[in-house]
């Protein structure tokens, strides 16, 4: 996984605990200490910078999500701590959370065929 910058993490942290993932879980998940979890979670999530206003631009072609403010601010989050375009931002986002569950699936799929060479 591609380390995080540590505003980043502290969101991700929240954002797992508050979906009842155990520290220890999301330790393994972002591949850092349990000790680095826990302080996240002590020092809570990073206040939200106000959002600028700005001028809707043209749709481009492929994904598109309607929008709103919750998803502008945090695409803003994440693109400030990035230092990045928005864009690229939420393409890295969705291919990391993508990585993320073909990790899962594929250890999914392994212990099921270890399951089934052991029947």
């Amino acid at each position: 996984m591609t380390a995080l910058s540590r505003a980043t993490r502290r969101i991700v942290v929240a954002h797992l605990t508050e979906h009842g993932m155990s520290p220890a879980e999301i330790a393994s998940e972002l591949e850092v200490s349990g000790d680095t979890v826990r302080r996240d979670l002590r020092e809570g999530t990073p206040p939200v910078p106000e959002a600028d206003p700005e001028v809707a631009a043209a749709p481009a072609p492929g994904l598109l999500l309607p929008e709103s403010t919750q998803l502008r601010q945090d695409l803003n989050l994440l693109a400030a701590s990035y230092k990045a375009q928005r864009e690229d931002v939420a393409r890295f986002a969705i291919h990391v959370a993508a990585e993320a569950i073909r990790r899962r699936m594929h250890a999914r799929f392994a212990a099921n065929e270890r399951q089934e060479a052991r029947t």
